[in-house]
């Protein structure tokens, strides 16, 4: 999506130099005079100055060399230092500037202080005055740390959240395309068997193919889809399916909402695959499958029922192919409440899965 001029504009004004412009203007026009003399108020701007190097020298190299590595020694080492620096540097300025014009006062940028500055540069007099400087930038400089810290976990939960944003999305597109293979070759079987006998109903299997493939390469990438689109994609699947078969006397289906919701697509399909793989594998007078997909209250549901051959009972089919991606898939799109029951019992493999919507 591009971005408007507008929101250009408000992304430079609310940027990180946007908002060091506003504290150095506030800090400027809270602490000098704007009736300095051309001398005196290039010594404010050196002090100023002297301020901006303790602050950026500490946030731009020292914080993120040694700080942020967990160098804590070298850290509290170079940045004392600098602190002793640029305070002797400060109150070198200051009293110069005293010395030149006995009127000028700056305002002190030390609650410590409150106006006791002198022109005079005995040791005493000097350290009197110097050590409450070194104190308070110390901690300013800590607070600028301090805020340094907030705005890097800010920027490290933010890349965090796009990393699993994209992750999210890969990982959904690998899945779907697990999925896809699957239905694929169970399919493509069927039209096998049918091209074999040279049956009449190949033409419309491989129409209903062309369907269900169109909607997986073109339409199922997208986060929600319409019920309406994925009921007719079960219908068209399910008749697929069933076209190969004789004896469907104990299939149920039913598909049905209350509403056109807008749900996660293809949450169906590894369900189904299941129903038709282990449901009429195996040679029978007849089967039993019962299958819904139903969204009532904002609750969807997939139930299905689904006789196995006994011999299958040695099969883990709670780790199979497509169940285990669907459940895959589950935890990564819900954020939301939802559960997914596997029942093995006697003759008959269950699936309920609940899922909210809300």
């Amino acid at each position: 999506m591009a971005i408007t001029g507008m929101e250009k504009i408000r992304n430079i004004l609310a940027g990180r130099v946007a908002r060091n412009v506003y504290f150095w203007i506030i800090l400027i026009y809270t602490r000098a005079e704007f009736s300095y003399t051309l001398v005196q108020a290039a010594f404010t701007a050196m002090q100023f100055t002297l301020l901006a190097i303790l602050f950026y020298t500490n946030n731009i190299t020292l914080i993120p060399v040694f700080l942020s590595r967990k160098k804590y020694t070298r850290y509290f080492i170079y940045y004392t230092l600098l602190c002793l620096t640029v305070s002797l540097a400060y109150v070198t300025t200051l009293k110069a500037a005293l010395l030149y014009s006995p009127a000028y006062y700056p305002g002190s940028i030390s609650p410590l202080v409150m106006g006791g500055e002198t022109a005079i540069f005995t040791l005493s007099a000097f350290f009197i005055e110097w050590w409450p400087y070194l104190i308070s930038l110390f901690f300013a400089g800590c607070l600028f740390a301090m805020s340094w810290y907030v705005m890097d976990y800010q920027r490290q939960q933010k890349q965090i959240e796009e990393t699993k944003k994209e992750h999210l999305k890969m990982e959904l597109i690998f899945l779907k395309n697990q999925i896809n293979p699957h239905f694929l070759f169970n399919t493509l079987n069927n039209l096998y068997a049918l091209t074999v006998k040279k049956s009449d109903l190949a033409p419309e299997v491989v129409s209903k193919i062309s369907l269900i493939l169109r909607y997986l390469i073109y339409e199922s990438e997208a986060t929600l889809v319409s019920f309406k689109k994925e009921e007719e994609i079960m219908h068209a699947y399910i008749s697929l399916v069933l076209l190969g078969m004789t004896n469907t006397v104990g299939m149920k289906f039913s598909i049905n909402a209350d509403k056109d919701y807008s749900i996660p697509p293809l949450l169906w399909l590894p369900v189904l695959e299941n129903v038709f793989k282990h449901g009429t594998n195996f040679i029978a007078a007849s089967y039993n499958i019962n299958y819904r997909f139903s969204i009532e209250n904002n609750v969807l549901h997939i139930y299905s029922r689904n006789t196995f051959k006994h011999a299958e009972s040695t099969i883990d089919m709670h780790k199979g192919i497509g169940l285990s991606n669907l459940e895959q898939r589950l935890k990564l799109l819900c954020n939301t409440p939802y559960s997914m029951q596997l029942t093995k019992e006697n003759n008959y493999f269950t699936t309920d899965i609940k899922i909210s919507l809300s």
